[in-house]
């Protein structure tokens, strides 16, 4: 059976199953599965057109699925609405009385999570939503949009490891492991909106272009590619003084809301915590300490110094990309599974292979689906989870590094292309 063909079966099979909440186990080992089978199965023949249409089928299987891993959904149907009424997002909560006294009974208002924080989006991406709110205000909708663009990432990376000469394993890896692409065209998450202009921008640098602009795009719609962004710039003023005031038009109309614009993202920072790293250590360390509350500034500081390290030696943005990506997910004390791109996809550039290990491990933290209240939406990470999902990938890790160091020359090589079994 081919590569392409099993992967479209577990897609069907994961739409099978329906809900997974209150009994994600089967779901889970199904992902795991698929994940393992595509991660060690030789790489399937064929160029970028092979890609595509093996992506873009296993992406529009996975539409007939139900979005029941995350509720994110609910918030950008809602904030893309918000902003085609004419009004802030930032400014009013889904549960303020504001919008209680207009929309009362309203499902989209009331099915939003986490309904007393403000919008924590960039404006573009508020600006998306409401085009897309105009167009149609269904789920499906939303998540064949997302769907597009993963797969665009799938193609992008294709043609950026075709430039350099290398493999196109890594896209192969990319379309046909599960994690994205559930999370894309089963979930309708906004990441891939945004990994698409990063890497387009990493497409445009290797052409000879500064890629500049796609990373102030990409940093408009989520910030992180923001790095990407000041290491191009420094190629080209021009452009990026056009992406500042691009940067300083959109975000115009919503200066009026003060302090506000922040809430929401101050919110968030602050509060959430789900499937961290390293941020639970440091976290227990400080407070052995006496330094309670002091983890997550400590980490933002960390990330922060990472970034600007990588910014002073790394010229490749792909490797600035990974740097600031791998940063992230790592420090951050919420690492929702969809999060991971912004890791993976740079090693996949690089050959880094123990992102694409986590990757594969990621969806064991869905298991925490069967602890939720469906009253309250209360729900309790089990102590297992994480251990097993980064010990996987620092073993990972290790054995890459030992690898290396026992043939150096194959050092961040990629991995060479096996014919189809």
């Amino acid at each position: 059976m081919g590569l392409t063909a099993f992967s479209v079966l577990a897609a069907a099979a994961l739409c099978a199953l329906g809900e997974l909440r209150g009994q994600p186990g089967p779901g889970v080992a199904l992902l795991l599965l698929w994940g393992l089978v595509v991660l060690r199965a030789p790489t399937p023949r064929g160029g970028l057109g092979a890609l595509a249409l093996s992506a873009g089928l296993l992406r529009l299987v996975l539409l007939w699925s139900e979005p029941n891993l995350s509720d994110d959904l609910a918030r950008y149907l809602w904030e893309g609405r918000v902003v085609a009424l004419g009004e802030s997002p930032y400014l009013h909560a889904p549960a303020s009385p504001h919008w209680a006294a207009r929309f009362a009974e309203d499902p989209q208002r009331i099915a939003v999570n986490h309904p007393t924080i403000p919008s924590i989006y960039p404006p573009l991406a508020l600006y998306l939503w409401a085009f897309m709110s105009k167009i149609s205000s269904t789920t499906l909708f939303y998540r064949m949009v997302s769907a597009a663009a993963d797969l665009g990432v799938a193609l992008t990376l294709g043609a950026i490891l075709q430039g350099r000469g290398r493999s196109l394993r890594g896209a192969w890896l990319y379309a046909l492991m599960p994690l994205m692409a559930v999370e894309s065209a089963g979930s309708g998450h906004l990441e891939p909106l945004a990994l698409l202009p990063a890497a387009l921008a990493v497409r445009a640098h290797d052409r000879g272009g500064s890629g500049a602009a796609w990373a102030a795009v990409g940093a408009a719609i989520k910030l992180l590619p923001g790095v990407i962004f000041v290491g191009l710039a420094r190629r080209s003023p021009g452009v990026a003084l056009l992406a500042v005031g691009f940067a300083v038009a959109i975000t115009l109309p919503f200066l009026s809301d003060g302090p506000a614009l922040l809430e929401g993202l101050g919110a968030y920072a602050a509060h959430w915590s789900f499937n961290g790293s390293l941020a639970p250590l440091l976290a227990a360390g400080l407070g052995t300490l006496g330094l309670d509350g002091w983890a997550r500034p400590v980490g933002i500081g960390l990330g922060a110094g990472v970034c600007a390290w990588a910014l002073q030696r790394r010229r490749d943005p792909a490797e600035l990309w990974l740097w600031a990506g791998g940063a992230f997910v790592l420090l951050s004390p919420t690492v929702h599974p969809w999060y991971l791109g912004w890791a993976w996809v740079p090693a996949l550039l690089l050959g880094r292979g123990s992102w694409s290990v986590l990757a594969w491990l990621m969806p064991l933290c869905y298991v925490v689906l069967g602890t939720i209240d469906e009253a309250s939406g209360a729900w309790t990470e089990p102590a297992w989870t994480a251990p097993v999902i980064y010990g996987g990938f620092g073993l990972a890790a290790l054995w890459g590094g030992v690898q290396g160091l026992r043939s150096p020359a194959r050092l961040g090589a990629p991995p060479a292309a096996r014919p189809a079994a």
